[in-house]
């Protein structure tokens, strides 16, 4: 199914696999958690910041239905 937005570009209307998501929400958590404990000013609040930046592009080529390969971690 193909959907028009907005502005006038067609979407498809594509859904994010539930690994993705769950991957997503893994790397939310413990981004929350880490900035919580080392006030935003650690290096490993920068990595997740950085992964989970990755994993939200990717879930949005599938929703455009575009093919992006996976990135390690």
């Amino acid at each position: 199914m193909v959907a028009e937005s907005s502005k006038g570009v067609r979407l498809n209307n594509r859904k994010v696999s539930n690994d993705l998501k769950a991957t997503i929400e893994h790397l939310r958590l413990e981004l929350m958690n880490a900035a919580t404990q080392d006030n935003f000013s650690s290096g490993t609040v920068l990595e997740l910041s950085q992964r989970l930046d990755r994993y939200i592009v990717l879930a949005q080529s599938q929703m455009l239905g575009k093919q992006v390969s996976s990135f390690d971690s």
